[in-house]
């Protein structure tokens, strides 16, 4: 798990017992489906039958076995030297372990494995179908859809994971109002970060109606002046921000009792809103090992807090609001 996602496997870490176990499993899942969309040594058509045959391995109430041997095929289809790859390559041990962790884990996640298989597919088949050499989202609307079949389904299957412990179940229909924006805020925000990388892979996740207001040519990204980067930030930042704000609703509303799982959401979402700090000041996006620190000491405070984390985290997006007059 350290080596697909740092920052996943430190959060992880801080869950217990069964749902340690299926969220880490579901998330190493979803990486595999993640890999098969982002590799560059195959082409769209080639993706679209990894990602259609990966989800038809969790389609129905199918077997180990038959899992098994559907996956087979799956693991050698091209070569590099990754931790994605290996990953990919050993994928018959996560099926493994899946099979065991609790059936009712498993009911949950299988059709949400499917979704976002077939989510990934359906982009990957309309970039094939335009025959553009860099597939750009149109506007802000598909570049949510997109976020939803990558992310957001994943706040989706920690809510179901989560609401089984009765503490939290008795919030389910207040946590489903907040459970998908979770995952759309911090794939925004992996978004305006790693643009140029998208870019030279072939995708734009930067939607049109944002470049072209700022003249930005993506087959020219390297030279993009400030104001035009500063132009991506701020068409983004109100977007990202109300996704943050439902995230903070989202952790207010577990128990204080639950500490694991409170941990397990108070990381990201504090790396996240400090990352887009860097990004919005220009000052990079990387969070050193020290920060990283501070915020797992921090995590400790807030988990037993929610005052302690809305005011942490009202105080830093107020700094948004000073670059880009951000509404309060």
């Amino acid at each position: 798990m350290p080596k697909v996602s740092r920052t996943f496997a430190i959060n992880i870490g801080q869950l217990e017992g069964d749902i340690y176990k299926t969220v880490l499993l579901g998330y190493l899942l979803f990486r595999i489906a993640d890999t098969f969309e982002d590799t560059m040594y195959q082409d769209e058509q080639e993706k679209i039958a990894d990602l259609r045959d990966f989800s038809a391995i969790f389609r129905g109430n199918k077997g180990l076995p038959h899992r098994l041997k559907l996956y087979e095929s799956l693991k050698l289809r091209w070569r590099e030297s990754s931790y994605e790859k290996d990953l990919i390559e050993n994928g018959h041990i996560v099926l493994r372990c899946y099979f065991d962790i609790p059936d009712t884990h498993r009911r949950i996640i299988d059709p949400l494995i499917v979704k976002t298989s077939e989510g990934m597919a359906g982009f990957q088949k309309r970039k094939l179908q335009s025959k553009s050499k860099i597939f750009q989202l149109r506007d802000i609307k598909e570049l949510e859809d997109y976020c939803y079949c990558v992310a957001g389904i994943v706040g989706v299957m920690l809510t179901r994971l989560f609401c089984q412990r009765k503490g939290i179940g008795e919030r389910r229909s207040e946590l489903e109002n907040f459970q998908i924006p979770f995952g759309i805020a911090l794939q925004l925000i992996n978004i305006i970060k790693d643009y140029r990388k998208d870019i030279a892979r072939g995708w734009c996740y930067i939607p049109l109606t944002i470049t072209e207001r700022y003249q930005i040519e993506i087959n020219r990204i390297d030279t993009l002046s400030i104001k035009q980067r500063q132009g991506i930030i701020k068409s983004m930042i109100p977007l990202i921000v109300t996704y943050l704000d439902s995230t903070l609703s989202y952790i207010k509303l577990l128990p204080l009792g639950e500490r694991s799982i409170r941990m397990f959401c108070i990381i990201p979402f504090i790396l996240g809103y400090r990352t887009l700090r860097k990004i919005v000041q220009m000052e990079g996006d990387k969070i050193t090992r020290e920060e990283v620190a501070f915020i797992l000491d921090k995590s400790t405070t807030y988990a037993q807090s929610n005052s302690s984390l809305e005011e942490d985290y009202l105080g830093i997006r107020g700094s948004y609001a000073d670059y880009f007059d951000l509404p309060e």
